[in-house]
Formats: C-alpha cells, structure tokens, sequence
C-alpha cells in the first residue's frame, strides 16, 4: 500500500509510534508526517488533535524535557533554550514555566566550565562565545567574579 493511500487511523498510529519513541513537539510531528509523505492538512490537524487529547503530546513536557536536555547535555543559556522553544511555536506560559524550573546550581555550574575552558581567550571573545550559547551579560559577570 502506498503511502498516500493510508487512512486516517494508520497515520495515527504512525504518529503514536513516533511519539512513544521520544518526547516531541505538534512541530516535530507535522515535519514528520510530510516526509513521511502526507499532504492532507485536514489529516494533519486530525492527528494533532488526537495525539494531545490521548496525550502522547503536551507542551508543558516537552517544554521541560528540552530544557533540560540543553541544560544537561548542551550547556546552553536561557536566552538560546528560549529562542528554540519559541521557533517550535509552543506556549509563552509553558516556555516561561519550563525556563523558571531550570536547575540553578547545573546552569551556573555548566557556565562556570565554559567560562574556565575559554579562560585563554580574550575577554571580548569569551563574551562573545558565551553569549552566543545564550548565556546573559548579567549571568557571565555573575560567575566570572567568583
């Protein structure tokens, strides 16, 4: 069967698969289901609505998943995690709340590490690198001092 000829319930099921595998976003799931091949916008919407109504999406989990996979694993600043959460177009209210969860003593602790591994760096380039990972100017003087 081709592609195009799948129903409505087994792209559905396609994208239930997709989402057990992995916490993902409505963005994810749409980017994936047109590669996979489908071109209904109704089919589309179907499916977003019904895999947040049987909950296998929820901004407010990815939201804290994501924050705290580029805390943890990519040492990004709040300013960077703010910017991709805001391209995947979720909630304002679940961003904030995700970025007001993140762990205090991680993230200035990953800025430290960043700060001492560009300590030979200048000065105007260290801030640029770090701001660049979405660190404030406020955060980087704040763990520069100590």
């Amino acid at each position: 069967m081709a592609k195009t000829e799948l129903s409505k319930l087994e792209w559905l099921a396609k994208a239930q698969a997709y989402c057990a595998k992995a916490e993902h976003c409505a963005a994810d799931v749409r980017r994936k289901l047109y590669e996979w091949g489908l071109q209904d916008a109704e089919i589309a919407d179907f499916i977003e609505e019904n895999l947040y109504s049987d909950n296998f999406l929820d901004d407010a989990r990815f939201c804290a998943a994501y924050v705290h996979d580029k805390v943890e694993y990519q040492s990004w600043g709040r300013l960077k995690i703010q910017a991709g959460l805001r391209a995947l177009q979720l909630p304002e209210s679940e961003i904030s709340q995700a970025l007001k969860n993140i762990d205090e003593i991680a993230y200035f602790g990953n800025l430290r590490k960043l700060i001492r591994s560009r300590s030979a760096d200048s000065e105007d380039k260290r801030l640029r690198f770090l701001s660049q990972r979405g660190y404030t100017f406020d955060e980087i003087r704040k763990c520069s001092d100590r």
